[in-house]
C-alpha cells in the first residue's frame, strides 16, 4: 500500500509552481496548435480536455471560426444547449461552413427549448450539402412534433430521407409518429431495421428500449440500452433512460451509479441533479432533494418536471406555500398533468381552501381521468366542503381502482428528458408519489358514506378514532362539526368548528359553518364577522370574498356590496371560475342578463381554452333567451370534451330550445353511444318526442328502455307520465302500479300512483291508498310533501297541518315546510304558527315567500310596524309576485296608509290591464329555475285573476 501524505504549505507551493510552468506552457501554443489538440481530444471522447483546449485558443484568438464550431457542438454534447447557441450563432456570424454549422445550431436551438423560433428561422432553409439537410431537416422534423404538428413533421422527417436515404434520425422521428398513431408494428420495424446495421445507432437502441418499456419489459430494455453503452459510452440520452428504467425498477444503487457516469461525462449535468432530487426524494431525504432540485433550476428555472419535482419535495415538507408557488408554474407548461393537477389540489387542501382544489380538480375530472389518487383528492375536497353524496362517489371509484395497476402508474422508461417532452418525463414524478401518508383515505371515506346515509352515531364514532390519529386536522374537526350539526347539537358543532380554526385560522370550510350557523341562529353581525376577520389577514382572498358576499346574499344583504365583493373576488383571481360564476348567477337573480352575459363572455375570453368557461358561457347564452348562440357554444364544448356525455347533454338541451328536435336527438343518442348506462339521456329523447308532437315514438322508446332495463322503475314512471300528458289515467295508473311492485318503498311512486288514481275519479280510494301507505312508511318526506300541499290547494288546513308537522319533526330545518306549516298553522288561528315563521326567517332570511308569510302573521298578532317592514322587504325581493304585493297593500290599508296602498293596488291593476308579452320576449330560465330576461328593463309585476279581483274590491274601498 502506498502511503498517502498531507502537503505541507512548501510542498503546496512547490505545486502550484509546477502548474504554472505547465500553464505557460500551454500559453505558448498558437491558436491552430490548440484547436488541433482539441479535435485529438473529441477524437477520444474526451470533450472536457477538448473544452479547455478549445477556450484556450478563443482567448487567443476570439475570431476563430472553427474553435467557435467546436465549443458550440462540444457544449451541445455536454448537455449546455444555451451555450452551444451562443458560441455556433457566433461561429454562423464568422463565416463557418453553413452546411456544417446550421444543423448543429438548429439541434442546439431544439434543446434550449426553441423549437417555434427554429422552425421560423430555419424551416425552409436548404443546404448544399446531403449530410448537412438531412441533419437540418430531421431537426426540423423534431421540432414539429415537439410543437404537436405531425403532418408537417413526417413532411421534414421524409425531406430528410429524400436527401440522405437511411438516414437514422429521420427514420426513428418517422418510427415515433408511427408509435403516435398507434401503428407500434411498423414503427418497431423501422427501429429493428437500424439496430441490424453495423454499426446501429445509438438512437435506434434507446427507442427500441422505450418500446420495451412500454410493454412493461423493463429488464430487456436496461439490457438493451446497456449494449448502446457498450457501444457508445458517451451517449447520454441512453444513460438518462437506463437512470429512469432502474428509478422505476426500485434500484436506486445502481441508478446512483448510472449518475455518476454522467457526471463524469458532464460535471454540471442538469438531468444528473434532477436524478439525484428524485432519489433523494423517494429515500425521504428532502433537504437533500431540495439542494439539488435547485441546482436544476438555477440553471432551467422554466423546467416543468423540475417544478413538479420541486412542488413536491416541498408539499412533503409540509411547506405548502412554497409548492403552490412550483406547481402553478409547472402547470402552465403542462396544463394537462393529472399529476400535476393532483398535487396542487392536495396543497390547496392542506392550505385549507377545498375549494380551490375542487377548481383544480374540475378539468382533470372532467376528461376522465383513471388516477386512483387523483380521486382519492377530489374525495377529500368534496368531503371538506360537506358535499357527502359526491365525497363517497370519488372514494368508491378510488377504491374500485387497482393502484398499483402499470395502466394507472408511471412507466419510467417513456420519458424523453432531452427531447422536451413534459408530459412523459413527469410522469416519472408519479411512479412512487403518495401524498399524505398520514391521511387516511379509508377512514374519510368511511365517514363520507355514514354521513351521506344518516348513520350519525356511527360517523361520530369514526370521526373520533381519526381524530385521534390526526389530532392537528382541521377537516377532522370540521367533519366532526358537520355529525354535530346533522344531530342538531349546535353548541357542538360551533366548538368543532372553533375548534378546526385554532388550529388554522383561515380555513374556510370552518368559516362558512361557523357563519352559517350564527345565520341560523340571528347573528347575522356574527355570521359576517368570521369572513371579515379572514379578509382583514387577507384583502384579496377570493373564496372568501365569494363567501361573504353568498352569505350576504342569502341574508338579504345590500345588492351593491354583494355586487362589489364579488367584483373584487374576479379582481384578485383572474383565473378562478368560481368567481366570475358567482358574479354571473348574482346578475341572472337580478334579472340583469345583459351583464350577466358580459361577464360569462370575459371569463371565456381570460380562459378561452378551459371547458368549464364555454360551459358557463353557453348556460347564460340560453338563459338569456339566445339559443342560437348557446348551440354554438356547446358545440365548442362538445369539440372541446370529446367522449364526455354532460357536453352533448348541454347541446342537446340548447338544441330543443331553439326547436331543433331531431338534432337534439341525435345529440342524445351520442351521448348513449357514451354511456348506455345514461338514463337521464333516454328520458329527455322520450321527452323532446312528446314535446314535438310525436307520443308514438315517445313510446316506442319508452318500451325499448323497459325492454333493455326491465327492473329500472324509471322506465316505468316515464311511462305513467306520458299517459297522464294524454289524460290516459288507466293506463297511467297500470304503468305505475308496475312500477310500484318493483320500487314497493318508493314515495315518489306511491305520490304519483294517488295523483292519477284522483283523476281518473277514484279520489277515496287513492286517499284510502296513500294512507295505508303512510302508515308504512310514515317517515317517507315525499308523500308527506305531496300530500301536504294538495291539502293546502283543496284547502284542507287541518289535513295540511298533520303532514307539515310530521314534515318539520323529520326536517326541523327545512325552511319550505317550516314556512308552509307556519301559514297553515295561521290559517287555523294556532298560535305556534308565528314562532314557526320567525325559524324559517331566520334560517332563510332572504326568501320573499317567507318574509310574506312572517309579515302576514306579524299583522294578524297586532305587530303593524314589523309586519309591514316585512311584507316591504318581501315585495322588494319578488317584484313581480303579484300576491306579495297585494299582502302588502292589505296590511298598508290597516295602518291607515291609503296612499302607499293606492301605489301597490295601481300597480297591480296596471299590470293586469297591460297586454301578455310576446312569446319572442319569454326568455328562458337559468340554472336556478328562476326566469331571465335578456335587457335590463323593468321585471313585469304579475297578477292572478283571484289577485284582480282582489285589487278591484280594495280600490273601491279607498
Amino acid at each position: 500500500m502506498t502511503p498517502i501524505f498531507l502537503v505541507n504549505g512548501t510542498k503546496r507551493r512547490a505545486a502550484v509552481v509546477f502548474c504554472a510552468v505547465l500553464l505557460a506552457g500551454c500559453s505558448r501554443d498558437s491558436p491552430d496548435t490548440l484547436v488541433k489538440s482539441a479535435r485529438e481530444f473529441l477524437a477520444k471522447g474526451d470533450s472536457n480536455a477538448a473544452v479547455i483546449q478549445l477556450r484556450n485558443a478563443l482567448q487567443k484568438a476570439p475570431d476563430n471560426a472553427e474553435a467557435r464550431y467546436l465549443l458550440g457542438t462540444s457544449l451541445l454534447e455536454r448537455r449546455d444547449p444555451a451555450g452551444a447557441v451562443k458560441e455556433l450563432r457566433t461561429a454562423q456570424q464568422l463565416g463557418f461552413a453553413q452546411d456544417q454549422v446550421v444543423p448543429a445550431l438548429a439541434r442546439a436551438m431544439l434543446d434550449d427549448g426553441d423549437a417555434k423560433e427554429l422552425v421560423s428561422e430555419f424551416g425552409e432553409v436548404k443546404l448544399a450539402s446531403p449530410d448537412g439537410q438531412a441533419a437540418l431537416k430531421a431537426t426540423i422534423g423534431d421540432a414539429l412534433r415537439s410543437l404537436g404538428k405531425p403532418a408537417e413533421a413526417e413532411a421534414a422527417y421524409t425531406e430528410a430521407v429524400a436527401a440522405k436515404p437511411d438516414f437514422p434520425k429521420a427514420l426513428l422521428g418517422l418510427a415515433t409518429l408511427r408509435a403516435g398513431k398507434g401503428d407500434l408494428t411498423g414503427a418497431e420495424k423501422i427501429v429493428d431495421e437500424l439496430l441490424a446495421r453495423s454499426p446501429a445507432p445509438a438512437e435506434a437502441y434507446v427507442m427500441k428500449a422505450r418500446f420495451l418499456a412500454a410493454n412493461n419489459q423493463r429488464d430487456a430494455a436496461v439490457a438493451i440500452l446497456k449494449k448502446a453503452l457498450e457501444a457508445r459510452s458517451d451517449y447520454l440520452p441512453a444513460r438518462y433512460d437506463l437512470v429512469s428504467l432502474l428509478i422505476g425498477k426500485g434500484d436506486l444503487d445502481e441508478a446512483t451509479a448510472q449518475i455518476g457516469a454522467i457526471r463524469k461525462l458532464s460535471k454540471q449535468d442538469s438531468f444528473a441533479y434532477y436524478f439525484e432530487a428524485f432519489i433523494a426524494a423517494r429515500r425521504g431525504n428532502l433537504a437533500a432533494a431540495r439542494e439539488a432540485i435547485q441546482q436544476v433550476l438555477k440553471v432551467a428555472p422554466g423546467y416543468v418536471p423540475g417544478l413538479a419535482l420541486a412542488g413536491e419535495i416541498e408539499y412533503r415538507s409540509k411547506q405548502f406555500n412554497q409548492a403552490e408557488d412550483y406547481l402553478q408554474r409547472a402547470l402552465k407548461g403542462a396544463p394537462n398533468s393529472s399529476y400535476v393537477q393532483r398535487l396542487l389540489a392536495a396543497t390547496y387542501l392542506r392550505l385549507g381552501n377545498p375549494t380551490r382544489a375542487v377548481e383544480v380538480l374540475r378539468q382533470p375530472l372532467g376528461r376522465g381521468s383513471k388516477d386512483p389518487q387523483l380521486m382519492a383528492v377530489a374525495g377529500e375536497a368534496y368531503l371538506a366542503l360537506g358535499d357527502f353524496t359526491k365525497a363517497a362517489e370519488y372514494f368508491a371509484q378510488t377504491a374500485a381502482m387497482e393502484p398499483d395497476n402499470a395502466a394507472v402508474r408511471t412507466r419510467l422508461g417513456q420519458v424523453r428528458f432531452a427531447e422536451g417532452d413534459n408530459e412523459g418525463a413527469i410522469r416519472d414524478l408519479e411512479a412512487a408519489s403518495a401524498l399524505d401518508p398520514n391521511v387516511s383515505q379509508a377512514d374519510l371515506a368511511l365517514i363520507a358514506n355514514l354521513i351521506r346515509n344518516k348513520q350519525l352515531d356511527e360517523a361520530l364514532a369514526s370521526v373520533v378514532r381519526l381524530e385521534e390519529k390526526q389530532p392537528n386536522s382541521p377537516l377532522v374537526y370540521n367533519l366532526k362539526g358537520f355529525v354535530y350539526l346533522a344531530r342538531h347539537d349546535l353548541d357542538g358543532a360551533r366548538a368543532n368548528f372553533e375548534r378546526a380554526l385554532q388550529i388554522q385560522s383561515d380555513y374556510l370550510p370552518a368559516v362558512a359553518n361557523l357563519a352559517q350557523l350564527d345565520r341560523m341562529q340571528n347573528r347575522p353581525d356574527m355570521a359576517r364577522k368570521h369572513y371579515d376577520k379572514v379578509l382583514e389577514k387577507e384583502p384579496n382572498n377570493e373564496q372568501a370574498l365569494v363567501g361573504l358576499a353568498n352569505l350576504l346574499q342569502s341574508m338579504g344583504g345590500d345588492p351593491n356590496e354583494i355586487e362589489a365583493l364579488l367584483k373584487k373576488a374576479v379582481a384578485a383571481n383572474p383565473q378562478a371560475l368560481d368567481a366570475r360564476a358567482a358574479l354571473v348567477n348574482f346578475y341572472l337573480r337580478k334579472r340583469d342578463g345583459k351583464q350577466a352575459l358580459s361577464v360569462a363572455q370575459e371569463a371565456n375570453a381570460a380562459l378561452p381554452s378551459d371547458p368549464l368557461t364555454l360551459d358557463l358561457l353557453g348556460q347564460v347564452q340560453l338563459a338569456t333567451g339566445d339559443p342560437s348562440l348557446a348551440v354554438a357554444t356547446f358545440t365548442k364544448l362538445v369539440a372541446a370534451r370529446p367522449g364526455v356525455v354532460e357536453p352533448l347533454v348541454r347541446l342537446a338541451q340548447a338544441l330543443v330550445a331553439a326547436k331543433e328536435y331531431d338534432r337534439a336527438v341525435d345529440r342524445l343518442r351520442e351521448a348513449l353511444k357514451i354511456n348506455p348506462d345514461f338514463f337521464d339521456a333516454s328520458r329527455d329523447i322520450v321527452m323532446i318526442y312528446a314535446k314535438s308532437g310525436r307520443p308514438d315514438q315517445a313510446m316506442e322508446e319508452v318500451k325499448s328502455l323497459q325492454s333493455r332495463k326491465p327492473n329500472d322503475v324509471r322506465g316505468y314512471v316515464l311511462e305513467g307520465d306520458l299517459w297522464a300528458a294524454e289524460h290516459k289515467w288507466r293506463e297511467a295508473e297500470a304503468a305505475l302500479k308496475l312500477a310500484q311492485k318493483r320500487a314497493p318503498d318508493d314515495g315518489r311512486v306511491a305520490a304519483q300512483l294517488h295523483a292519477v288514481v284522483t283523476e281518473a275519479g277514484n279520489g277515496a280510494q287513492a286517499d284510502a291508498a296513500a294512507e295505508k301507505w303512510l302508515r308504512g312508511h310514515p317517515k317517507d318526506v315525499v308523500m308527506h310533501s305531496y300530500l301536504g300541499e294538495l291539502a293546502l290547494r283543496k284547502p284542507d288546513y287541518k289535513a295540511a297541518a298533520r303532514h307539515f308537522e310530521a314534515l318539520v319533526a323529520l326536517q326541523p330545518n327545512n325552511v319550505v315546510f317550516l314556512n308552509n306549516l307556519a301559514w297553515v298553522s295561521g290559517e287555523l288561528g294556532d298560535p305556534k304558527a308565528l314562532p314557526y315563521a320567525e325559524k324559517a326567517a331566520t334560517l332563510s332570511p332572504a326568501n320573499p315567500n317567507v318574509l310574506d308569510t312572517y309579515g302576514m302573521l306579524l299583522i294578524k298578532k297586532g305587530d303593524m310596524a314589523s309586519g309591514v317592514e316585512k311584507l316591504r322587504k318581501a315585495a322588494q325581493l319578488a317584484p313581480t309576485q303579484g300576491d306579495i304585493h297585494l299582502h302588502l297593500a292589505e296590511a298598508l290599508i290597516k295602518t291607515g296608509d291609503k296612499a302607499g296602498a293606492r301605489i301597490e293596488l295601481d300597480a297591480l291593476a296596471q299590470a293586469a290591464s297591460a297586454p301578455a308579452q310576446p312569446a319572442a320576449d319569454q326568455k328562458g330560465k337559468n340554472a336556478q329555475g328562476t326566469s331571465v330576461p335578456a335587457t335590463t328593463s323593468k321585471p313585469t309585476l304579475k297578477c292572478s285573476p283571484d289577485c284582480q279581483a282582489q285589487v278591484s274590491a280594495l280600490l273601491k274601498t279607498l
